[in-house]
């Protein structure tokens, strides 16, 4: 059997190739140079594509729309297009990763899944829609916000915190997956959920005890300005339409599933919050919110220097500092001032996150080089009372720092 995996590089769809590559079946994950699901054309080109593959995994699927990317076009247009070019190229069966509650969510993210669904439920082609609650597991983005969440001295719950969830676990979702590329059923739907539902913050205590901490008080946390917030802090998940899906709640009967797998799905009670997290889990959770926090701090820095040294500082002292490291007169004030549009626009560009490892190592290369030039050329600044040079040196290793949790995000 030959298999194609779109959207193998998210979670949901890189775990569901990695799963599959287990066994004798050849398994394709997609790439931009076989299937771009962004621009999906419906064209002969596409149904060449396809052509060949027996099971089709549609696991794309976006959490936030950004300016390239809207749920209109990656969760139904494209889907729809690539429906279609399956007819066409003969593929016997799609496996449709969708979401709980798109029949009845009001949000763009649901109502654009749900076009989707009832357009591969009238298509004529054999499939499967899975309908995943929350889904935990290593690597998962949600997983990783809840765990930070869970971190905070007070947990930040929205109104009285009694939304209820059903989260599933990876591995059951891979066995569903799985089953249903193997099933002679023609016609597949599921919800999948875990076995006992939650409430939201029975969900960041769990996730407090799994850390090792003690239970903790709540607290009510305002939704004005949500999204800004998740923009500052480059959480998509921190949006007011995912509050909105949050309050309408997740659940589902868990027979269904239980009865196609054979087995009951573990809740999240019986197959996470029963351990320990162990050292490395704790750090990452501790560390989380300092990646946004760093960058912030990072950029106010930058964005500060250049404002002071072009219009607060005396400009005869910052002229005298120039000619200390031999810039001529004449080319001082040029000098001062080019500098501080440097520093601002370093600092602004990081503030908005514009190719952020880029501008992580000019901040470095620029910090390095002023300090080599002052260290040969001014050495007793090494010397000054406040370390104006010294704080140079804790300040690149939290550059690099952030440098290195932002490639492991």
């Amino acid at each position: 059997m030959k298999i194609l995996i779109i959207g193998s590089t998210g979670f949901i769809g890189k775990s569901i190739y990695n799963f599959l590559k287990r066994d004798n079946d050849e398994v394709v994950a997609s790439t931009r140079q076989l299937i771009n699901f962004s621009c999906l054309q419906d064209d002969k080109e596409l149904v060449k594509k396809l052509q060949g593959f027996d099971v089709l995994v549609n696991a794309v699927g976006i959490i936030a729309e950004t300016k390239t990317q809207t749920f209109e076009q990656m969760h139904t247009i494209a889907p729809i297009i690539l429906f279609d070019a399956c007819k066409e190229a003969g593929v016997q069966k799609v496996i449709h990763i969708s979401a709980l509650g798109t029949q009845k969510g009001t949000t763009l993210y649901h109502t654009s899944k749900n076009r989707a669904d009832e357009y591969l439920r009238a298509s004529g082609l054999e499939y499967a829609i899975l309908h995943p609650s929350i889904v935990y597991g290593d690597d998962g983005k949600s997983t990783a916000l809840f765990q930070a969440l869970a971190m905070l001295p007070l947990l930040p719950i929205i109104g009285d915190g009694q939304q209820v969830l059903q989260p599933i676990a990876l591995e059951d979702l891979l066995v569903t997956v799985k089953r249903a590329i193997k099933s002679e059923e023609k016609i597949i739907e599921l919800d999948l959920v875990g076995a006992k539902s939650m409430s939201y913050e029975e969900l960041l205590q769990g996730f407090r005890t799994w850390l090792g901490l003690k239970p903790t008080k709540s607290v009510s946390v305002p939704t004005f300005g949500t999204d800004c917030l998740g923009k500052i802090l480059d959480e998509p998940t921190v949006s007011s339409a995912n509050i909105q899906m949050l309050n309408e709640g997740s659940v589902a009967s868990v027979e269904p599933l239980k009865k196609f797998l054979n087995y009951t799905p573990a809740s999240m009670q019986e197959r996470l919050f029963c351990l320990k997290a162990h050292n490395a889990q704790k750090l990452y959770a501790s560390l989380y919110f300092m990646r946004p926090l760093l960058r912030l701090v990072l950029a106010f820095v930058w964005i500060w220097s250049g404002v002071v040294s072009a219009f607060l500082y005396p400009q005869p002292l910052a002229l005298e500092l120039l000619h200390e490291v031999g810039v001529p007169v004449g080319l001082d004030i040029p000098l001062l001032y080019l500098a501080s549009f440097l520093d601002i626009s370093i600092g602004i560009l990081t503030l908005i996150g514009y190719r952020l490892q880029t501008m992580l190592s000019l901040q470095m290369l620029v910090i390095a080089v002023y300090t080599l030039l002052l260290s040969f050329l001014a050495p007793y600044h090494w010397l000054h009372p406040f370390g104006p040079v010294l704080k140079n040196l804790p300040l690149l290793v939290s550059i690099y720092i952030l440098s290195r949790l932002e490639k492991f995000r």
